[in-house]
């Protein structure tokens, strides 16, 4: 009878009707005599069996009777549960943007990009599509967010910060429709912003979402960040004070994640960020100390994620050329020169960059190892930027 109902039908009355399911229990509601059918179904019923509405049911059924009240409930009730996507879809949503999240230490940033895209248009479309329940809109919308966030760092990383500041800003009005917190999306935006020379903001979004943050290894990162952007600003207080803020939420309680998504921050990656800030002030030997530290934790089993691992490396051999030790440089990079064009992003290569810079002091002029070192960052920064592509056109 659903069906006939249905195709009884026309387009004004089949937008306003409920779900297959609803229609067959309100049906048996009906036949098993508990209420009698309201509008549109005394319409649906009429046309169905080819009677008119006088015959089927007699007079219309008064505008206080309580069958009609039920009725308009039941109605209602319908109406609440029509939806255009179901809580296992949500949930293939959920999964897969955690996986991409894992995906992204280890696998180019175009390919992870082009990953993320697709599965934000399909949730985008399902919310904008249709409508559902209002618990299932605000897992779409968290799922949003964490898709756009790791959009903008993916796009960040591929020199599109244009882009990439969009994407961003987008995640943060997703995450506070979801009504979560939108510290995971402030962290992708005080990166961008940062590679933007925007360093002030980037220290105080990175602020912005340290004070929001769950007790995770993001509130780690995001102290860390605010601490590095405070470095290259120059602000050595600042950069030490969230530096020991990180150090303290990283011995916190923390509840642990896999160590290798965008919002993780384990000790390698920690000990990052210290060796940026003591390179901003001076500090090679405290650089060097911090990489020490990154390096004993992979021994103790930490993930090596590649960027990181690259990072560490090459901002070593800033120190090291700081100190004129260029022999120490050239050991650090070495391992490195190898690494996938296609992993060599720009947050690995400003590293070398600033190498390079350092190599043109007039105390390294005429030198074999300096003048060696400089070719060895020209093949591999050239090689990633017709990798990774150059800018906002790539």
């Amino acid at each position: 009878m659903a069906r006939r109902l249905v195709e009884a039908a026309d387009g004004d009355i089949r937008a306003r009707l409920p779900s297959r399911e609803t229609m067959i229990r309100r049906i048996k509601a009906y036949e098993a005599g508990h209420n009698q059918p309201g509008d549109p179904y005394r319409v649906l019923y009429a046309r169905a069996l080819g009677l008119s509405e006088a015959n089927l049911f007699g007079e219309p059924v008064p505008t206080g009777d309580l069958s009609s009240v039920e009725s308009e409930a039941i109605d209602f009730m319908a109406w609440l549960e029509q939806t255009n996507v179901g809580d296992s879809t949500i949930g293939m949503l959920a999964e897969e943007t955690e996986r991409l999240q894992e995906t992204h230490a280890h696998v180019a940033p175009r390919r992870v990009l082009a990953d993320v895209m697709r599965l934000e248009r399909q949730t985008r479309l399902l919310v904008r599509g249709g409508r559902q329940r209002l618990r299932q809109t605000r897992e779409l919308f968290r799922i949003e967010a964490e898709l756009l966030g790791h959009a903008c760092i993916l796009l960040g990383d591929l020199h599109r910060n244009t882009a990439a500041i969009s994407h961003g800003t987008a995640a943060v009005v997703c995450a506070e429709e979801a009504g979560v917190g939108p510290a995971a999306a402030l962290s992708a935006q005080a990166k961008t912003e940062r590679w933007r020379g925007r360093l002030a903001v980037s220290a105080n979004l990175a602020r912005q979402g340290y004070e929001c943050s769950p007790p995770t290894q993001l509130r780690v990162l995001l102290a860390s960040q605010e601490a590095n952007a405070a470095g290259l600003l120059g602000d050595r207080r600042r950069a030490q004070e969230a530096l020991t803020r990180a150090e303290e939420a990283a011995q916190g309680r923390l509840s642990q994640d896999s160590g290798i998504s965008p919002w993780s921050c384990p000790r390698p990656r920690q000990a990052l960020y210290a060796l940026s800030v003591a390179l901003r002030a001076g500090n090679p030997e405290q650089a060097l100390q911090a990489a020490r530290m990154a390096e004993s934790a992979w021994a103790s089993g930490d993930p090596r994620v590649p960027a990181t691992w690259a990072q560490i490396r090459f901002g070593a051999a800033n120190a090291y050329a700081m100190m004129g030790d260029l022999h120490g440089a050239a050991e650090q990079i070495a391992p490195v020169m190898s690494m996938p064009p296609e992993l060599r992003m720009s947050t690995v290569t400003n590293y070398l960059v600033e190498l390079d810079a350092r190599l043109d002091d007039q105390r390294f002029q005429g030198s074999d190892v300096a003048a060696t070192l400089r070719d060895q960052i020209r093949d591999f920064t050239s090689v990633a930027l017709s990798a990774v592509g150059s800018g906002e056109n790539a």
